[in-house]
């Protein structure tokens, strides 16, 4: 298992140094890759770079086609949003966030995407409770009613008209949910150990699963699920390692744990988790390209797209920030 170690007392410049090698193409396949599109086999393979570096940045599918938005290049949020065409393997600009915003929360529903909360570039150090939705066919963002309290390094997902903002360590805990016919958000009790930052989460056939997370300034292993329908918690199988800052996606066959950094949060890794969403446990299934952290993660047509991030741990990731994207095929 590759990793990557930034010490805390690590400079900017040092930082930087820290990125270690990437899975970026040379321009000469970039342009290969934009004229006949990206073919896909099994394993990982490079696949066409973002705009620009970020980490804490979020991604989501929609009508067949990736969105990417925000994260922080160096130190400030960005407004940064484009879509993934597939037909040029390229990704296009298209009208940005209403703010700069990394680890937030991202979310497809009702033909719209749902951007909330996170760190802004207008607020500093402090999260947001504010939400905009973005409509794909006149290319505008709009307001929508903000959460129900401030909220960052969280994830949001969608389900039957719902989004679920989970995660996080802001007050109050648990799970705020938005109804959006009504655009009316409410609060849903959840276990006090979910309330921890930067976790993986995702939705795996009706049911929300959080892996790992910060807690006292560590990564855990922790796993919790919530069946929504019956409104019910319970434990799932821990992570091997502990993880945070980790991409969790369901391909529709595994669960993914991708990279993140480790128990003491200094060290970034490349390791690849999987399970069954009936699985008692995970198992290690390879090593991403490269080590890293903050990425973002979405299925287009059973491929894994694993989209930017950082090399550095915590407040580094910034300053080592990837534009690079990994594409696992199908076929694994």
């Amino acid at each position: 298992m590759r990793r990557i170690v930034c010490l805390s007392t690590l400079v900017i410049a040092g930082a930087l140094a820290c990125a270690g090698p990437s899975s970026l193409m040379s321009a000469a396949n970039a342009q290969d890759g934009a004229s006949s599109g990206l073919s896909l086999h099994s394993g990982w393979q490079s696949g066409p770079e973002l705009e620009s570096a970020r980490a804490g940045l979020a991604a989501v599918t929609l009508d067949g086609q990736i969105y990417a938005a925000g994260g922080a290049g160096r130190v400030t949020p960005r407004d940064n949003f484009e879509v993934y065409d597939s037909e040029i393997n390229r990704w296009r600009p298209l009208s940005p966030l209403p703010e700069g915003l990394e680890r937030f929360g991202l979310a497809a529903a009702d033909g719209r995407i749902w951007a909330a909360g996170g760190y802004s570039s207008e607020s500093g150090r402090e999260p947001v409770a504010e939400m905009w939705s973005y409509d794909p066919e006149s290319d505008v963002w709009q307001s929508e009613t903000p959460m129900p309290a401030a909220r960052a390094a969280f994830a949001m997902v969608a389900y039957q008209g719902r989004l679920y903002a989970v995660g996080g360590t802001e007050e109050p805990g648990g799970v705020f949910v938005f109804d959006i016919e009504t655009s009316e958000w409410a609060a849903l009790e959840a276990p006090a150990e979910l309330r921890r930052r930067d976790a993986g989460i995702t939705l795996v056939n009706g049911e929300i699963w959080v892996t790992g997370g910060i807690v006292n300034r560590r990564a855990v292993s922790r796993v919790d699920i919530y069946n929504i329908d019956a409104r019910e918690w319970r434990r799932g199988p821990d992570l091997p390692e502990a993880r945070a800052g980790h991409a969790l996606v369901f391909d529709g066959a595994r669960i993914l744990a991708l990279g993140g950094r480790g128990d003491d949060l200094r060290s970034t890794h490349d390791t690849v988790f999987a399970a069954a969403p009936d699985a008692r446990s995970w198992r290690e299934d390879g090593a991403l390209a490269t080590a890293r952290t903050e990425a973002a993660a979405s299925v287009l047509d059973g491929a894994v797209f694993l989209i930017g991030g950082g090399v550095g741990g915590g407040v580094f990731a910034p300053f080592t920030a990837l534009a690079s994207v990994d594409v696992l095929g199908t076929g694994q």
